[in-house]
């Protein structure tokens, strides 16, 4: 299930390129709009399996129109897009109540910037055809990580696709993503078809000399006043699959960080 929120700034606005904890907060309070309860239990807790929590939502970058680029951002914004989408009904529903409540809603940004917005169109999309082999352009970063010991404690790293030595396990880590929203969504482990390939476009990597990866300043520590930071892959791919594995993808997300605006999707022939 899908949506396209289409919005209008109050005024000509800027926006900086890290808006990422931002907009996640904006999707909670529009569901909040609608229930309070269910915003606290995906907010909170989610859906867990394997002692791992879930969302199962995710939601695209912002798409400005006829806006300027400079260091420190995006201006003289007025209008954009946002994609949202899950396999969640109940997600679905409360978004939807959410916005027709109140379809304004404020960005609270650093040093007491703020822009809102008040969305002007509502469009539910309708999904691809799923097959064992697809191509899908990024309309947010992929993200990968693993646990690595770093002076006696694990660490969060996040896997570069780019490195030959990391590549098969951030492969094997976006199956075994798909496995557990599977086991999520079903409420039983998958027993389905055990190929799987995923790879990113090579003539797209050529273009940008290898450059994919990006990295997105995401919440501040109040205590440390540094900021958390996510990388992610950047391209277009190819995923071969169980044509259900890769619905799942494309409804929730591919990889992690779904919930935080990674890993949504969109089909291209």
């Amino acid at each position: 299930m899908r949506l396209k929120l289409s919005c209008d700034a109050k005024i000509s606005s800027k926006f900086p390129y890290n808006y990422n904890y931002e907009l996640q907060n904006i999707i909670y309070r529009l569901i909040d709009n609608s229930s309070p309860e269910f915003s606290s239990f995906l907010h909170s807790t989610g859906y867990v399996v394997d002692n791992r929590p879930f969302k199962l939502f995710t939601f695209s970058k912002l798409f400005f129109k006829n806006c300027y680029r400079n260091d420190s951002g995006f201006s003289n914004v007025s209008s954009f897009d946002l994609l949202f989408s899950t396999a969640i009904q109940e997600s679905y529903e409360h978004l939807v109540l959410g916005i027709f409540s109140n379809q304004q809603f404020t960005f609270h940004f650093s040093n007491n910037h703020s822009v809102t917005a008040t969305i002007t169109s509502v469009e539910s999309l309708p999904e691809p055809k799923f097959v064992s082999e697809m191509n899908f352009i990024v309309l947010s970063p992929v993200v990968i990580s693993t646990n690595i010991n770093q002076n006696g404690r694990l660490v969060q790293h996040f896997l570069d696709y780019m490195d030959p030595k990391e590549r098969d396990r951030f492969k094997k880590n976006i199956l075994q993503n798909l496995l557990r929203k599977y086991k999520l969504i079903h409420k039983k482990n998958y027993q389905g078809e055990s190929y799987f390939d995923f790879n990113f476009n090579v003539d797209y990597i050529l273009k940008h000399k290898g450059v994919i990866r990006k990295k997105i300043r995401f919440k501040k520590n109040p205590q440390s006043g540094f900021y958390s930071q996510i990388i992610g892959m950047e391209a277009p791919f190819t995923i071969k699959a169980d044509p259900e594995l890769i619905k799942i993808g494309y409804q929730c997300g591919f990889g992690e960080k779904n919930s935080a605006g990674f890993g949504m999707v969109e089909f291209v022939k």
